[in-house]
């Protein structure tokens, strides 16, 4: 029997794996450049191709991605 992930594994999965296509999926719907968004999101451009590509960001820029996220445009 596999085990359930708790709330943390399972916060960690949706960082990892679905946080970068929240973040491109959300910046196209919104006609915005990665600079733009960057510049919105208060990170820098390099930070938006990080997370968008899936490597490792920092947990405040995983933060800010995620108020931006809920901001009505």
């Amino acid at each position: 029997m596999t085990p359930v992930p708790g709330p943390y594994a399972y916060l960690a999965a949706l960082l990892e794996t679905q946080l970068p296509a929240l973040l491109k999926d959300e910046r196209r719907r919104r006609g915005l450049s990665q600079r733009a968004a960057a510049h919105q999101i208060g990170v820098s451009y390099s930070t938006i191709c990080r997370i968008e590509n899936g490597h490792d960001c920092a947990l405040s820029n995983a933060a800010a991605v995620l108020r931006w996220l809920e901001e009505q445009p």
